[in-house]
């Protein structure tokens, strides 16, 4: 049927500019966009590589990763997609927050849940628009039915690592998990996937939907961002509130109790600063809900007898408050102690698990002066936290440490520059340790793969692992055995690389830094090994040996390329160095034109390197 109208032509169409308005949006509103556009540039890219493969957005934990996600739906709208799938971790909270943010940036067409839907799926095909979804079994076999008329998808997957993997890959049957499998349905050989998350090393080894290393698009943070260098510095220099203590069940009521005064103090220093906001403290000890019931019953008393002179404890607790607050104001601490009880009944306490999810938006972006949060899972994944200035974390593992989840559950980065030398962290000793081992392992595999050098390395040891085993694909993914190489140099053979033999382990590595510059030897990988230098002949300066002299076992790129997917420094080679049995290994390997790379590898087990070799 045609329309005989004038204003036909103009339903719906908005043009092709969506993405630039919402660039000038944010520069309007003084948000730093060089990073945004550099990821949706070479995301774009990525997409119309020809080949319809799958990859992964990576950045940092809470680093503006949903303005990012909303000028790349402005931008695939220019493009001429159709349909845009958002795909949200199971969690009505994170799903009304993403859909609010996204709603308010007025894309053309308005984001939908995928039950604000037509009913009737024909009526869907030939038009643009912007779904939202849970990855929940049940929402997704409803999407499945709504869109079986449509030709073409894009999926964005937030959280990607959450959920989308299939952890039942290697099972004999080769099964897969429910939300893995309808994801596999939805794209059905008709869309494009792109991964959005800040842990990518469980869709690495877990080849979820084949994505593709080489296609990975890195976010970088934004100027205001604070995160891994600053909470977990590689030279243990901590420049804000850190407080240790020993986690046992005899003192942690007493420290959480402390914890919650430090904050008050904390927020009446902020005002007095000039900083005139409201804060939140985020408590997060257990995944067992009947515990979120005794840490929210610890803050609430805290809160409530200070906010009462006549109750029984308020004298000990005005004594505990009057000496915390010389930390806060050594000058006036009175000042402190009169701004928190004046103000002390000005507060919201929540408790956010899976059966009591109200209250998530006031404390993620907090409407009352001392905002608390207590819970488990929900608080520590996805939910950005405005103005966190203090989190009380103890939770921890019997086995161990998977690293994916640990980074996701470091709540205090984001954008917190304006008080970050005041934010208070509150964390046992050995978790404190485990958690910065988890940032150190995790930081070096994600520096390679943003240095574009191959496959990521990701390392393990008896503590920790990059993500759960059930997870990574035994078929593709090489244990033990990794080695970590960086960019190609022009061999010199009279060259020094390692040093003399006269010069100690952190000379030599200094030399061989000087050398070949941070393309060839990174800084990253430079300063992890420093971080693991204990003493003397814990490392190993191999001489450098040519590579690919028998071509019947390479191919003529992996001579020339100086890399070999199944791996160069064999183990036999510890035996031929120096120091056989020491921990770490460094060795050049040149080809016969001239070409050579620095290569890295542990010997032993108290250290594991683990690769996709697919």
């Amino acid at each position: 049927m045609v329309v005989n109208s004038k204003w036909a032509s103009v339903v719906g169409d908005v043009g092709r500019n969506q993405y630039n308005k919402r660039l000038e949006v944010l520069r309007t509103n003084k948000i730093d966009t060089v990073e945004i556009e550099r990821t949706i540039s070479a995301t774009v890219n990525a997409l119309n590589y020809g080949d319809n493969e799958s990859f992964v957005i990576f950045g940092e934990p809470q680093s503006g990763k949903t303005e990012m996600m909303i000028a790349l739906n402005a931008k695939l709208l220019d493009e001429g997609c159709d349909v845009i799938i958002n795909l949200l971790t199971d969690s009505v909270d994170l799903l009304q927050q993403s859909l609010a943010r996204f709603r308010t940036a007025a894309l053309s067409p308005s984001p939908k849940q995928f039950s604000e839907l037509p009913s009737d799926p024909k009526t869907i095909r030939g038009k643009q628009w912007i779904i939202f979804a849970k990855k929940n079994a049940r929402d997704l076999e409803k999407l499945i039915e709504s869109l079986r008329f449509v030709d073409t998808v894009v999926i964005i997957d937030d959280e990607a690592d959450y959920a989308s993997p299939n952890s039942k890959i290697n099972s004999k049957e080769k099964e897969r998990t429910r939300i893995n499998k309808l994801i596999h349905q939805l794209l059905n050989r008709r869309g494009q996937y792109i991964g959005v998350t800040a842990t990518p090393a469980r869709l690495d080894l877990n080849n979820t939907f084949d994505n593709n290393t080489e296609r990975w698009v890195d976010f970088s943070p934004h100027a205001s961002y604070v995160g891994q260098e600053f909470f977990f510095p590689q030279n243990g220099e901590i420049n804000y509130r850190l407080h240790r203590f020993e986690a046992d069940e005899g003192n942690e009521r007493v420290e959480l109790r402390n914890a919650v005064i430090h904050f008050l103090c904390g927020v009446a220093e902020q005002h007095q600063l000039g900083l005139e906001e409201n804060f939140t403290m985020l408590v997060h000890t257990s995944g067992k809900t009947i515990e979120h019931g005794e840490d929210f019953a610890i803050v609430e008393e805290t809160i409530g007898t200070l906010s009462d002179p006549n109750q029984k404890g308020y004298s000990q607790l005005e004594k505990v408050l009057i000496k915390i607050s010389t930390i806060y104001n050594n000058k006036n601490p009175d000042s402190i102690v009169e701004f928190v009880l004046r103000n002390i009944r000005k507060n919201q306490i929540v408790e956010i698990n899976s059966t009591r999810r109200n209250g998530v938006g006031d404390i993620a972006a907090p409407k009352s002066l001392f905002s608390f949060g207590v819970g488990g899972n929900i608080i520590s994944r996805g939910v950005t936290f405005e103005n966190l200035l203090s989190m009380y974390f103890t939770r921890t593992v019997k086995g161990k440490f998977s690293q994916d989840t640990y980074i996701q559950r470091a709540r205090m980065f984001g954008n917190r520059s304006r008080y970050k030398e005041s934010f208070q962290l509150w964390i046992p000793k050995s978790l404190m340790e485990n958690w910065t081992k988890c940032f150190a392992f995790h930081q070096l595999a994600i520096e390679g793969a943003r240095s574009g050098m191959g496959a990521p390395v990701w390392l393990s040891d008896h503590k920790s692992t990059p993500t759960a085993l059930a997870s990574i694909d035994r078929s593709s993914v090489e244990f033990e055995n990794g080695e970590m190489s960086w960019g190609l140099f022009t061999f010199n053979k009279t060259a020094d690389y390692m040093g003399e033999t006269s010069l100690d382990d952190k000379m030599r590595l200094k030399h061989l830094r000087e050398h070949l510059g941070p393309t060839c030897f990174p800084d990253y990988v430079y300063n992890f090994l420093l971080s693991q230098w204990k003493e003397d002949g814990d490392f190993c300066f191999h001489g450098p040996s040519i590579f690919g002299t028998d071509r019947s076992n390479y191919t003529a790129h992996e001579i020339a390329s100086v890399r070999r997917t199944k791996g160069i420094f064999s183990t036999n080679e510890f035996k031929r160095g120096p120091r056989p049995d020491a921990k770490h290994h460094l060795k050049i390997f040149f080809n016969s034109h001239g070409k050579a790379r620095l290569f890295y590898k542990i010997n032993g087990k108290a250290i594991s390197f683990i690769q996709n070799k697919k």
